[in-house]
């Protein structure tokens, strides 16, 4: 028996598959959950009859369950005929899983995270599955085994030599940065795209091997290079490293989700036997085309920034749906401008009271055109009076007039907000913080008033988006003297 080390092959697909399930949610469907599964069990095979080939297969068969629970959820929610049957298959190939009779503890750990899927499951718990089947530990295997088979032979005698997985292991990189889970790419420019790619093993027949681009998005909207390498020489494995151009043509409305696009390898010409390659590491660019210099968010342009930023970050939280994240974002743009008046304008220079505070704060969304009559005031909540709301979204006020504040300093209020959330079946809230105490020191820049709070509630988060207000500012020329 021979031993080959495979971990750096091998764990790249897994940690996408955990992406899928864990980090994107809302993007990674029941199509996103049956590809991860097939590079999960092309893995696999790597290991070849070492006992961790087991584990990973498991694992591939726990994400096409997941895959089905998707295209349930999916079905549910656009009230298409017959949603259930996909909640059958799953639940039938639930089943034939947790059947096997020599399972691992790794596979024991799987079938207990998938257990309510054999109970009276409501598609609300599909976003705990999945997340119970991403903290599942697996076991880290380092080496392969493969076994001593005699080899076929053909008609003359000679011995067909049985072939190996190739497996090509992607980083790229974007105007000299590697490129970040979701990469900020202004639009209507010729970017710099760089990649590294390792190749385990070349086949013999093969001449080169071509990466090339494939997206469903529009064809007219981008422009991506593809990669050809041609067969080297010398030892494994081989790295390459190559330099190309890109475009985004067309930028994104701000509510749209990040464009993607996927790699795909391919040796050229097809070898005399059947090959296979495995593409592991970033061979997925999603890339945010929105155009804040063309089309302003806030008026602000480091307001605009961070709020993209903090639309990315909630959108990487699985409990946190696509709609409430519009929601808070159609809010969070004209409050933001009103950060930014507070100290360009000088809009809060006395000390004010809450009350003061709400009536301005309420004056000024009620004149945006797309808040209006939808801003609500003073609901009963969780046993007390939020201030304002807006489609479900909490708002709570505070007025700070004998201290500083710094943004850390917003925490104190937070949680008061997260109950407001809670209690109205959400997981984010808006919280408001003017702080109009008489000021002797500078400003501190108005983008850094602008933060997430997370309250742990015990069993899953609640988030809070915090903004800091400041008022009560010095003269520039006072702090001179």
């Amino acid at each position: 028996m021979s031993v080959n080390v495979v971990l750096a092959q091998a764990y790249p697909s897994r940690i996408a598959a955990i992406e899928a399930i864990a980090v994107y949610p809302d993007t990674a469907g029941g199509d996103e959950l049956r590809a991860r599964a097939e590079d999960v069990l092309s893995a696999a095979q790597l290991f070849g009859s070492a006992t961790a080939a087991q584990d990973w297969q498991a694992f591939a068969f726990s994400l096409k369950i997941l895959g089905l629970l998707a295209d349930w959820s999916e079905a549910v929610h656009n009230a298409a005929v017959d949603a259930d049957r996909f909640l059958r298959a799953g639940r039938l190939q639930y089943r034939t899983f947790a059947a096997d009779a020599n399972h691992s503890a790794y596979e024991l750990a799987l079938v207990a995270a998938l257990a309510p899927i054999n109970d009276d499951l409501d598609v609300s718990s599909v976003p705990a599955l999945r997340s119970a089947v991403a903290q599942r530990e697996m076991p880290v295997a380092i080496f392969g085994s493969k076994k001593r088979n005699f080899e076929p032979l053909t008609a003359d005698g000679v011995s067909v030599k049985s072939e190996e997985i190739a497996v090509a292991f992607l980083e790229f990189m974007i105007d000299g940065k590697p490129a970040d889970t979701v990469h900020n790419l202004s639009t209507g420019q010729v970017h710099d795209l760089d990649l590294t790619i390792r190749v385990s093993r070349w086949p013999e027949y093969a001449e080169r091997l071509v990466i090339e681009p494939m997206s469903i998005e529009p064809p007219s909207t981008w422009d991506f290079p593809s990669f050809e390498f041609l067969k080297p020489h010398g030892p494994l494995p081989y790295v390459f490293q190559r330099q190309g151009r890109m475009a985004l043509h067309a930028s994104q409305g701000f509510n749209a989700r990040p464009l993607e696009f996927r790699y795909s390898a391919e040796f050229q010409p097809q070898p005399k036997y059947d090959e296979a390659i495995v593409l592991a590491g970033q061979r997925t660019l999603r890339l945010d085309g929105t155009d804040t210099s063309r089309h302003p968010l806030t008026g602000y342009s480091e307001l605009d920034m961070k709020i993209i930023q903090l639309r990315e970050k909630l959108r990487l939280e699985p409990l946190i749906s696509e709609a409430h994240v519009r929601d808070l974002l159609t809010l969070l743009t004209p409050v933001a401008n009103l950060m930014g008046q507070s100290v360009q304008d000088k809009r809060y220079p006395k000390q004010i009271d809450e009350a003061m505070f709400q009536a301005d704060f309420q004056s000024f969304l009620r004149s945006n055109t797309v808040i209006g009559s939808e801003l609500e005031v003073q609901g009963e909540i969780a046993g007390g009076k939020v201030d304002l709301s807006f489609r479900g979204i909490k708002i709570e006020l505070k007025s700070e007039r004998s201290k500083r504040l710094l943004p850390d300093d917003c925490k104190k209020f937070a949680e008061q907000a997260a109950s407001y959330a809670v209690g109205a079946g959400n997981r984010i809230a808006l919280l408001c913080v003017l702080d109009c105490s008489p000021k002797t020191t500078p400003p501190f820049p108005v983008a850094d008033g602008l933060t997430i709070i997370t309250i742990e509630s015990g069993t899953s988060p609640v988030y809070v988006v915090s903004c800091l207000f400041q008022g009560g500012l010095a003269r520039p020329s006072d702090l001179s003297r």
